[in-house]
C-alpha cells in the first residue's frame, strides 16, 4: 500500500475511535444520571392555592401551578407532593393512590411507594392559612405524613 493509503486509513481509524469515545461516554453520563435520580425542589417556594373553602371535604383536589394533591379530611387538610421521587414526572391519581406515567412508579393513598424505581414516598408538604382564607404550601417544607392543618 502507498503512504496517501496509510495515512487515510489511520485518520479514519482515529476518528472511528474518537466517535465511539465521544458515545460511549454520553451514554456513562446519561446511565449515571438516570440511576442519580437528581430531585430537587431548589430553594423553597411558597405558592398560594385556592381559599380552603374551594376544597370539598372528603376531596382530594390536585393544584397545576404547585404540583400537589390537596386533601380535606375530617382530621384536617393536608398536602402531598404529585412529584416523583424517581426523576421528577409528575404523578397522577389512580384507582388506588398514584402512578407516575414515566417510569411505572406507584404510591398508595398516603403517598407510600409500593411499586416501580423510586426510592422514597411523595412527600407531605407544609401548609398555612392566611388571613383571607386562602392556604399556602411551602414546597421546599416537607412535613411529617401525619401532619395536617386544623381548620378550626
Amino acid at each position: 500500500m502507498s503512504t496517501p493509503d496509510l495515512e487515510r486509513r489511520s485518520t479514519l481509524f482515529r476518528l472511528g475511535v474518537g466517535s465511539l469515545a465521544l458515545v460511549l461516554g454520553e451514554a456513562a453520563w446519561a446511565t449515571a444520571r438516570f440511576a442519580r435520580a437528581p430531585l430537587s425542589y431548589g430553594p423553597p417556594l411558597e405558592r398560594r392555592l385556592g381559599r380552603l373553602s374551594d376544597y370539598p371535604p372528603g376531596a382530594l383536589t390536585y393544584e397545576d401551578g404547585a404540583r400537589v394533591f390537596v386533601r380535606r379530611g375530617p382530621d384536617g387538610v393536608q398536602a402531598i407532593s404529585a412529584v416523583c421521587t424517581h426523576l421528577g414526572c409528575t404523578v397522577r391519581r389512580a384507582a388506588q393512590g398514584f402512578v407516575c406515567p414515566c417510569h411505572g412508579s406507584r404510591y398508595d393513598d398516603a403517598g407510600r411507594v409500593v411499586g416501580g424505581p423510586a426510592p422514597s414516598d411523595l412527600a407531605h408538604l407544609s401548609l398555612k392559612l392566611d388571613a383571607a382564607g386562602h392556604l399556602h404550601v411551602d414546597l421546599g417544607q416537607p412535613v411529617d405524613p401525619g401532619t395536617r392543618l386544623s381548620e378550626g
